[in-house]
């Protein structure tokens, strides 16, 4: 589980910090947007398969926990 939470902060602090960062929260357009709107769409779209690993792990530790198979 500590595994999953680290992954899990990556993008979370990703998107916390983008605002002082100032290649991520600049005036220049990155494909054609503006750099912050591509940055904070890149990360919530990895933050979904992270959330989804968290998820599963805390179902196969619970699963352990009690005998059950998923």
């Amino acid at each position: 589980m500590p595994l999953a939470l680290t992954l899990l902060a990556v993008p979370v602090v990703a998107l916390l910090a983008a605002v002082w960062l100032p290649f991520a929260n600049g005036p220049q357009l990155w494909l054609g947007l503006p750099s912050l709107l591509v940055w904070s769409v890149g990360w919530v779209l990895a933050l979904t398969p992270a959330l989804a690993y968290v998820e599963r792990c805390r179902l196969k530790a619970a699963a352990a926990l009690t005998g059950e198979e998923l």
